[in-house]
């Protein structure tokens, strides 16, 4: 077994239960590990866990720490002001900023990345702060433990607190009226989802670089939490064709034919179905 292949299936093993159980940060973190096969997964959690221990204290300390003006306060400043995480306008497309070690060595992030790490610390220290997935742009939701109105966080932004109107005028800025919004954009993502979309940026920073062999192996992590997505099994598969991976390549084309017969893309599949199935008939030993 390659070290990807151990990753993989403690990958698999860590989305696998129930939906509220599935420990995001670390699984966030065994993406990561793999493109860093030596990442410590371990000593990462207790790095995240230091800092829930230190924002706990920074409450604990602080008078009215229970208003949600204070909690989103004391966040702010932990993150922002004396950690320094900021979001990566400088390099956004650099794929680093999706690996979870990277973001917490360099304090760089992208939406995502970002609202993981403060969502998860967050969470430690007993707070009910969830990631939020706008179109194009991730955010968190603070929910005051007294069940009063939500705040939103920018966390790209140093954590500028929004508005539901700010929400809107973002989606709108960002898509114009093409998504006219709608209020279940500021439900909380479940883990999976938010591994999802960490995964699908991903994927796509490796396909920008022309990187087809890790962008398959991302592929590989989505369909470890989604098992039948045959857009995923698709887009594999033409990446292993290219790669040269032909009976890999067939296995997942075919799948997505036999699944999918009424695709639009069912003649282009179709095709290279065909090709492949020559080229391995012409391979020597074949039948």
């Amino acid at each position: 077994m390659t070290a990807f292949e151990d990753t993989l299936e403690r990958f698999r093993v860590a989305v696998s239960g129930p939906a509220g159980e599935i420990p995001l940060a670390r699984a966030a973190l065994l993406i990561a590990q793999s493109e860093y096969p030596d990442l410590d997964v371990d000593a990462h959690e207790r790095r995240l866990q230091d800092m829930a221990e230190t924002l706990s204290q920074q409450l604990a300390r602080s008078a009215g720490s229970e208003h949600p003006r204070h909690v989103v306060q004391a966040v702010t400043q932990l993150f922002f002001r004396e950690l320094g995480f900021r979001g990566n306008t400088d390099h956004y497309d650099d794929p680093r900023n999706l690996y979870l070690n990277w973001v917490l060595s360099e304090r760089r992030g992208i939406p995502v990345s970002l609202a993981i790490v403060v969502a998860e610390v967050c969470q430690r220290a007993g707070l009910d702060m969830q990631p939020v997935g706008l179109p194009g742009h991730v955010i968190v939701r603070y929910q005051p433990a007294d069940g009063g109105e939500a705040v939103y966080l920018d966390v790209f932004k140093d954590g500028r607190v929004l508005s539901e109107a700010d929400c809107q005028l973002l989606v709108r800025n960002l898509f114009g009226a093409r998504i006219p919004f709608k209020p279940h954009y500021l439900e909380a993502l479940s883990p999976r989802q938010t591994l999802q979309r960490l995964l699908h940026n991903l994927k796509a920073g490796h396909l920008q670089r022309g990187d087809e062999e890790r962008a398959s192996r991302v592929i590989d992590l989505l369909l470890a939490i989604f098992p039948w997505d045959l857009d995923e099994i698709r887009d594999r598969g033409m990446l292993r064709e290219r790669l040269g991976d032909v009976d890999s390549a067939l296995t997942d084309l075919e799948q997505y034919l036999r699944y999918r017969s009424g695709a639009r893309d069912v003649d282009t599949i179709t095709e290279t179905v065909r090709s492949l199935r020559r080229h391995a008939q012409g391979r020597p030993g074949s039948a």
